[in-house]
């Protein structure tokens, strides 16, 4: 599974019209938002709308799932991709919320890049937020560890040192796998893309690329002598 998410509004002015009690919280948090991101820092001109452009897309509260990718791997290593894109976030979400509660019946379990992190928590809370309850298969607060049905290739790769860096880009050049990264459309510009562009396809294209890539990061691991 992967996500694409984007800022909730094009740009910080837009969200201070549109949304002012968003627009207001985003005021409270901005410190923090220069603490986690310091390169920040060094923007000297329109800060705020710089940094909303390139930050509120990986917040929760401040961001905007505009498309969900999932691959399902059959027991003959065929691969088939289901994918829901849509500038209507809850019609997306509902759509993803049918498919995971199907997915829990079938016992199935999620895998991705920083998926514990990332994409689990960013699902949950937006549906949230769109008035949809998450499905069973996304843990919650009270999901015991050994009950998590999710697989984190990011931990696996780090081996229980929690301190040590593995992007997905990462992975792809020390194992030498064809990054997903290459393409017009990448991680950096899923937020142009969307907004100024409206290129919903492109952001589709490298989300499908990311599941590749992680297919084959899989891979690699179950062919390990």
């Amino acid at each position: 599974m992967d996500i694409e998410t984007v800022g909730g509004c094009p740009n910080y002015d837009v969200c201070s019209n549109l949304n002012p009690n968003v627009a207001n919280q985003f005021d409270k948090y901005f410190d923090w938002f220069l603490k986690r991101f310091p390169e920040d820092n060094e923007i000297l001109d329109d800060q705020k709308n710089k940094v909303f452009t390139s930050r509120a897309g990986l917040v929760p509260e401040f961001a905007k799932i505009v498309c969900v990718s999932f691959a399902f791997v059959l027991d003959n290593g065929d691969v088939r991709k289901q994918t829901f894109a849509n500038d209507n976030e809850f019609n997306l979400l509902k759509d993803v919320q049918g498919l995971l509660n199907k997915c829990a019946k079938l016992d199935f379990w999620l895998c991705g890049h920083n998926l514990k992190n990332f994409d689990i928590p960013m699902l949950a809370k937006r549906m949230i937020i769109n008035g949809l309850m998450p499905p069973t298969l996304l843990p919650t607060y009270d999901t015991k560890p050994w009950e998590i049905k999710a697989i984190d290739t990011k931990e696996i790769w780090q081996y229980g040192a929690y301190s040590s860096i593995g992007s997905l880009d990462l992975l792809c050049s020390t194992m030498e796998i064809p990054t997903s990264k290459d393409g017009e459309v990448n991680g950096d510009k899923v937020h142009e893309e969307y907004w100024e562009k409206q290129n919903l396809k492109g952001i589709s294209e490298y989300c499908e690329r990311d599941l590749e890539v992680l297919i084959r990061i899989i891979k690699k691991f179950k062919e390990l002598k």
